[in-house]
């Protein structure tokens, strides 16, 4: 059932790791950074925020990524079997390229986001957590059928991680 396979400045800032299900993370952050961590993660920070700035001038938000919620199904962390994820864990896709994330009624964090659909491959979407120990995301976006893969790329470090989503028109916290 598992395929192959991931801001606005005001969002909520949060200093966890957040832990889904049987060891999976699916937003993780560092409890601390060296400062040379530091200086790399502030550089690719920057040089994601000015990417997604630059993209959505030119493009807009996807009306299929911006209604309803997405339900994380599974994770995929390095050459581990995929793992499911406890029910209830969601993903909000803003209008406004931001984003949040949670647990049903929580709010887990948030930042701001954009898809491309303008590459010479499949589509991609950065991710940047308002959280600044966070390094940002590419991912490939895959998607079909109410579902949605997300495959982490190189570009940032987080091709080690795959995940799917579930289309889910309510909000969790029903």
């Amino acid at each position: 059932m598992f395929m192959q396979m991931s801001c606005k400045e005001n969002g909520p800032v949060v200093e966890t790791t957040a832990v889904v299900g049987k060891g999976n993370f699916i937003h993780p952050a560092p409890q601390s950074v060296t400062d040379e961590n530091k200086v790399l993660i502030d550089n690719n920070r920057n040089h994601a925020f000015h990417l997604i700035n630059k993209r959505s001038e030119n493009e807009g938000a996807y009306s299929a990524f911006t209604e309803g919620f997405w339900m994380y199904e599974g994770i995929f962390v390095g050459g581990g079997k995929p793992k499911p994820v406890e029910e209830g864990h969601y993903l909000k896709l803003n209008e406004d390229f931001s984003y949040y994330y949670g647990f049903k009624a929580e709010v887990h964090g948030g930042g701001r986001y954009h898809i491309t659909y303008n590459t010479d491959a499949e589509p991609k979407m950065i991710m940047l957590d308002n959280n600044p120990l966070k390094t940002p995301e590419e991912w490939t976006v895959k998607n079909s059928d109410g579902f949605v893969v997300l495959i982490g790329s190189n570009y940032f470090g987080n091709n080690h991680r795959q995940m799917k989503l579930f289309h889910q028109p309510y909000s969790p916290a029903r």
